[in-house]
């Protein structure tokens, strides 16, 4: 990899100075009954380690982002439609090979009948460069094209009783001929029955079956699930949501060798809000790449990583300060158990971000940010699985909505 010469970390603002002129004499849009809204953003970022490099080996950049976006929350009937497309141009000052254009398309449809059967039916489909070590290492332009299908029915019995069953798949390609090993597809079914036994409690239990190909290395792992879910909103303050799972993996290999594991994966999530203007979170997860199932989305988290399993806290605050000023405090570590042949060992990293947003005027934002993590690995650097790393990331942006 090329070392290009050190550049000061400090953050450019003429670049900007365009659109925050834009920003001051644009009048605010007039709120209208559309269920449109269209967004322009302008973002300057400068990070430090793009690559997630070892100290020496550290290359830094600023990039410019430019980017729209446009949304639709709609009602039909007894249905209703939310969609999302956006895109924006990302362009380095210094590495120019990495220069992109990514895009974001999100559509979920809620189905309702004038019966108890309901149901949701979400679709993902997202292409950029990724933000992960692996992925990037190498020094190239590694862009991951992700897609995401899941669909689920819902049937309300007579009693608090809930009778559910959905299915899942997902697709993740990457541009660069050195990280095809990892392409992946995913693929699940799911059933459950859930439980509100008041308007503060819902227990639930369910059975998932999850498959993913490794289809440029002929790797296939199947997973099955047992989940046990609770949610708990006492009132006051604080609520409270947890899952636990009994996983079982089974790993077939090109060579015909297989291998299987069996493992507890789980998450438990707190939420307080001790004043109005104040809320706090904490989430603890514990899971494995493969199959990852994300409840909120109904949907297959694609892969990106060759970690067997992930171990994470997540520590948070934001404070309304104002009725323009919000300012948000995130805290996370995360360990993860690494394995490639014969090859095992382990990373922790940590991430601390504080952002900034300030409401200029109905319809525009201006907010700034900076993010700092640390990856420490339990193994030799030369054993190839993971490398340490230090990267601090500031930013700046404005944004426009319209509607």
């Amino acid at each position: 990899m090329l070392r290009h010469a050190a550049r000061p970390v400090a953050l450019p603002i003429v670049p900007l100075l365009p659109l925050l002129l834009l920003l001051l004499l644009v009048p605010t849009a007039r709120a209208e009954l559309s269920p449109w809204t269209l967004s322009f953003s302008q973002a300057l970022a400068r990070n430090s380690n793009v690559f997630y490099a070892t100290d020496e080996r550290a290359v830094g950049d600023t990039i410019a982002s430019t980017g729209v976006r446009l949304g639709l929350d709609q009602p039909v009937g007894r249905q209703r439609l939310g969609a999302s497309l956006g895109a924006s141009h990302n362009r380095y000052r210094q590495l120019g090979h990495l220069d992109f254009t990514d895009h974001a398309l999100d559509l979920r449809l809620d189905l309702e009948t004038a019966e108890r059967l309901s149901g949701t039916v979400t679709l993902q489909s997202a292409r950029s460069l990724p933000r992960d070590q692996n992925d990037l290492s190498l020094g190239e332009r590694n862009l991951l094209t992700s897609r995401a299908l899941g669909a689920t029915a819902r049937l309300g019995l007579v009693t608090a009783w809930t009778l559910e069953a959905g299915a899942a798949s997902s697709q993740s390609r990457y541009s660069a001929a050195a990280y095809r090993g990892s392409n992946a597809d995913q693929a699940s079914v799911q059933i459950g029955l859930r439980v509100r036994p008041s308007s503060a409690l819902m227990l639930g239990g369910g059975l998932r079956r999850g498959q993913v190909d490794l289809v440029d290395v002929g790797t296939r792992i199947d997973r099955d699930d047992l989940d046990l879910l609770a949610t708990l909103a006492p009132g006051g303050a604080s609520s409270f949501d947890a899952r636990i799972s009994l996983t079982r993996e089974a790993y077939r290999y090109a060579t015909g060798l297989g291998r299987d594991g069996q493992v507890w994966t789980g998450g438990f999530g707190w939420s307080w809000r001790p004043t109005g203007k104040l809320t706090t979170r904490m989430r603890l997860n514990r899971d494995t790449s493969n199959a990852r199932f994300d409840h909120a989305s109904s949907l297959l988290q694609a892969r990106t990583d060759q970690a067997l399993r992930t171990t994470s806290l997540q520590l948070g605050a934001n404070w309304q300060a104002t009725a323009k000023l919000n300012v948000d405090l995130g805290l996370t570590r995360a360990r993860r158990l690494l394995e490639q042949g014969l090859i095992a060992g382990s990373d922790e990293t940590t991430a601390l971000s504080l952002n900034a947003r300030h409401a200029l005027r109905h319809s525009i934002d201006l907010g700034c940010g900076m993010t700092w993590s640390r990856r420490t690995v339990s193994y030799a650097p030369g054993q190839a699985l993971s490398q340490p790393f230090r990267q601090t990331l500031y930013s700046c942006s404005g944004q426009i909505r319209l509607n």
